[in-house]
């Protein structure tokens, strides 16, 4: 009675296989983007160091991280010993300037009398001798002076050119000289990308780079490969098509090369001894096991390698119960 039932059974296979019934694909060439995705942040072109070029108190303009253009005035720097020196040279130079126009129409007097013989010449030298010390002393006032309105014109900080301010030296603190007040950074942004360094050969300036973040999708070229790595991580710099804001975080998908082959649903693939396969149903209706390469394998398709017959006719519905040399029935 067992072997009749296995009998049977064995006699049934070839019945329920052949009446396997699947519908057909054309193979259609495509050509796709070969990508890989990577993290990174938005970060400036540059960095310039703004220094004081006089001591005093800052007083900031402007509040921390804005936009300045060139010429912008930023800062003030307040000293009140330097402001009193000024008023006080000021008022000196003056009284200088009077006593100089003094002696000096005296020493054209004291001339004019030694010329004419009522006067001797060591009158007339000693008041010259006496103007050109006055002159000296009065020089040395003014040099000081216009050194001190130097400082005074640097008391006003102004942009040097287009950008953002940040880290900024606390508001009203006391700077010396050189002390370094604030960061400018360039307006000009560009992006830095952290890819895993197994990629190195494969990723060349001027590649495009797809940027996605929550503030805009654009694109951008890599410009800069940097050597240094960390964590198995090399660095590069990409420049973005459209301006985009410091420390935005963002992905990037990096365009690797384009591949050629056909595209075709994954519903037709299937698995051989662990190998991606399709069956091709020739022109009597047999189904023929062809093994194929994946180049690149996406949510509902898969592009594969042109390995396939250019007529051929490869199976999508019921693939999955397929064998090597079956009969179906084709949609």
């Amino acid at each position: 009675m067992f072997q009749k039932i296995i009998l049977v059974y064995l006699l049934c296979i070839p019945v329920f296989a052949s009446s396997v019934s699947v519908s057909i694909i054309k193979p259609k060439m495509s050509t796709m983007s070969s990508t890989i995705e990577v993290n990174g942040k938005v970060i400036s072109k540059s960095r310039y160091a703004l220094t004081a070029k006089i001591s005093g108190i800052l007083h900031w303009k402007i509040s921390q991280n804005s936009t300045v253009a060139k010429g912008d005035i930023i800062a003030l720097v307040t000293n009140k010993t330097r402001d009193k020196k000024l008023q006080y040279l000021h008022n000196k130079l003056s009284l200088q300037t009077n006593e100089l126009n003094f002696f000096k129409t005296k020493l054209q007097t004291s001339l004019e009398k030694y010329k004419m013989g009522v006067a001797s010449k060591n009158s007339y030298l000693s008041d010259k001798i006496a103007y050109e010390h006055l002159k000296e002393i009065y020089h040395s006032t003014l040099n000081e002076y216009n050194l001190l309105l130097l400082e005074q014109k640097n008391a006003l900080i102004k942009a040097p050119h287009n950008g953002v301010l940040t880290n900024f030296v606390s508001n009203n603190s006391y700077i010396n000289y050189g002390t370094t007040i604030a960061m400018l950074l360039d307006e000009n942004n560009y992006v830095k990308l952290f890819v895993d360094s197994s990629y190195a050969v494969k990723i060349k300036k001027e590649m495009q780079v797809q940027l996605q973040s929550s503030y805009k999708n654009c694109f951008a070229t890599i410009v800069n490969i940097l050597p240094k790595t960390s964590n198995n991580l090399m660095e590069l710099i990409a420049k973005p098509a459209e301006k985009l804001p410091l420390n935005l975080q963002l992905t990037a998908k990096i365009i690797l090369k384009n591949l050629n082959g056909i595209l075709i649903a994954k519903e037709a693939i299937v698995l051989v001894d662990n190998r991606p396969a399709v069956y091709l149903i020739d022109k009597n209706n047999i189904a023929h096991l062809a093994f194929i390469e994946i180049q690149k394998d996406m949510l509902q398709n898969a592009l594969i390698k042109n390995t396939l017959p250019k007529d051929a006719r490869v199976a999508l519905k019921n693939a999955y119960m397929l064998h090597d040399n079956l009969r179906v029935s084709v949609k």
